[in-house]
């Protein structure tokens, strides 16, 4: 485990049902955690830094972001066993990160998350650009 701990993943599947999808193989739900951290960071990486926020431990970690990978780790181990078995609850969870994080992505909602800074002038740093086209030099 990187970020979540083993624990963190009872709240959203009992350790039954997580020991029978992996067959109590925890290799799997680091591995799902992994695919989980991949597409938040590749999602949010250009505005964010996230290695920042997943470095943080405890109850030092953001819990939104702790309920995203938890929903995507979730959903990525589910894919073990047959989809008539999925319970319609983790699709939902899924589906529900991932426009989350698309709106973060786009910007159109905010996030606690700690943006890159220039440290030398304490300049926000990020590949966004805001403005338009440059101006026209002839009249």
């Amino acid at each position: 485990m990187t970020f979540a701990a083993l624990q963190d993943f009872y709240f959203k599947v009992s350790q039954n049902i997580l020991d029978q999808i992996t067959e109590a193989q925890n290799t799997l739900v680091d591995d799902a955690e992994a695919q989980a951290i991949a597409l938040i960071k590749d999602a949010l990486d250009q505005k964010y830094d996230m290695q920042t926020e997943f470095a943080k431990t405890g109850t030092d970690r953001n819990l939104n972001l702790l309920r995203w990978v938890l929903n995507l780790s979730v959903y990525f181990l589910y894919q073990r066993v047959p989809d008539d078995q999925v319970p319609a609850r983790v699709v939902k969870d899924y589906d529900d990160t991932r426009d989350e994080i698309k709106l973060i992505e786009q910007g159109k909602r905010n996030t606690a998350f700690a943006r890159y800074i220039i440290t030398d002038t304490n300049i926000v740093k990020t590949n966004f650009r805001w403005g338009s086209e440059s101006k026209r030099t002839h009249f």
